[in-house]
């Protein structure tokens, strides 16, 4: 009985993983400090594929 109930937990547990991601584009997040404008230069140009 221990062992059933060790694994539904198991199996429970990898649902609620799984439902945690997120879809879609990521975007990135502002800097913590400094100026966002100095970072914008760095990063590269995102271009649209569709």
């Amino acid at each position: 009985m221990k062992r059933v109930a060790t694994f539904a937990l198991v199996i429970l547990n990898a649902l609620a993983v799984t439902a945690c991601g997120l879809r879609g584009d990521l975007e990135r997040p502002d800097p913590l400090w400094g100026n966002p404008a100095d970072y914008e230069e760095e990063r590269p140009e995102e271009e649209d594929e569709g």
